[in-house]
């Protein structure tokens, strides 16, 4: 029998390991990106002020604890030390006022802590300190922390403090918006009209019923819309004559507003130059006196008006002040009501 005859085929070739295919054609070799170097002040400025920081979003106490305060250096803690409250040093103890009777013997008993002395680590579990580090978290996600809302807190306070920020009266708001156009005429008897029966008390007749006192100011606000004026001037009642009642008031000359600060006391004194007085015994007359003094409205380009409506009483809501006051030029008096409005009560209530 033949023995069976051996293969003639060559044997498979395998590749050599050792040998690294080359890449394929369609995936070709990007370089390595370099590492950008972060600059650690920026870095921490995000940390702190951005709504985006890691710190909004973590377990505060994980990050600030005894263990990472072991960490620091002595120089970052003595850093740290200085922001801390004694109560936050070991061997504290709290002192009482110096006030108290037993101030004096109980001052020897009290341990001097010395500020640069031994950390509490428990105040890093210390729910008041907790509660402080939960709310910085809470402002840094609020963005309260950020460059913007630290500008807009500062053009507040700027504002608070020259006063644009103060809002506008809302009674001159309502007169710019509603602003009703002055008559060219208005007779005598359409004014009483709108009065009814209490256009027969005069003046004279409220100050002799004490709804005018010595030391009261008689405010003149009168809006010329044909010439875009507003003129405002104050009158004070210096005395009130003992029979005929009629008034004794004081005001500046020109544009001025304001008396000077040694008038507006309770009972004005003598006045002196530029300072004028003038006797008067209705609104009318007053108002013709100051708009005269004033001098920006001639008398042919006045519309006639209601000078009871143009007038408002300002007066202590109770006793007068011994200072003048904030400086408002009015020592503390506060607007009380129109002479029209005192006009019209004192008729419905006598």
């Amino acid at each position: 029998m033949d023995r069976p005859r051996r293969s003639t085929r060559q044997p498979a070739k395998f590749l050599d390991a050792t040998r690294s295919s080359p890449p394929p054609a369609s995936s070709p070799i990007r370089p390595k990106r370099k590492s950008q170097d972060v600059d650690p002040v920026n870095q921490l400025h995000m940390l702190l002020t951005s709504p985006k920081s890691i710190l909004t979003s973590i377990d505060i106490s994980d990050l600030i604890n005894a263990a990472s305060w072991d960490m620091l250096s002595p120089d970052s803690k003595a850093m740290l030390k200085a922001l801390l409250p004694p109560t936050a040093f070991l061997g504290f103890r709290e002192m009482i006022g110096q006030d108290h009777p037993s101030a004096a013997e109980a001052e020897s008993d009290v341990m001097a802590i010395d500020a640069m002395g031994e950390v509490d680590t428990s105040l890093f579990t210390d729910p008041h300190f907790l509660a402080a580090a939960h709310t910085l978290q809470d402002h840094i996600y609020s963005d309260w922390m950020s460059d913007a809302h630290a500008l807009k807190v500062k053009r507040f306070e700027e504002g608070v403090r020259d006063g644009t920020m103060a809002a506008a009266w809302k009674d001159e708001v309502w007169e710019r918006n509603n602003a009703a156009p002055v008559a060219a005429v208005m007779s005598t008897s359409e004014s009483g009209a709108r009065a009814g029966d209490a256009a027969e008390v005069k003046l004279v007749t409220l100050a002799k019923s004490g709804v005018l006192r010595v030391g009261d100011l008689i405010v003149l606000k009168r809006n010329f819309q044909n010439l875009n004026l507003v003129v405002e001037k104050d009158a004070i009642i210096q005395s009130i004559h003992p029979k005929t009642h009629a008034l004794t008031v004081l005001f500046e000359p020109g544009p001025a507003v304001h008396l000077p600060q040694h008038l507006l006391s309770p009972y004005p004194g003598e006045a002196s130059a530029p300072t004028q007085v003038a006797s008067i015994t209705s609104p009318t007359q007053l108002e013709t006196a100051l708009l005269d003094n004033d001098g920006r409205v001639e008398r042919a380009r006045r519309p006639n008006g209601n000078a009871w409506k143009c007038m408002t009483v300002w007066r202590w809501r109770g006793e007068p002040p011994d200072t003048p006051g904030d400086g408002d030029g009015r020592w503390g008096r506060e607007s009380h009501a129109t002479l029209f409005y005192l006009r019209g009560t004192y008729f419905h209530e006598r």
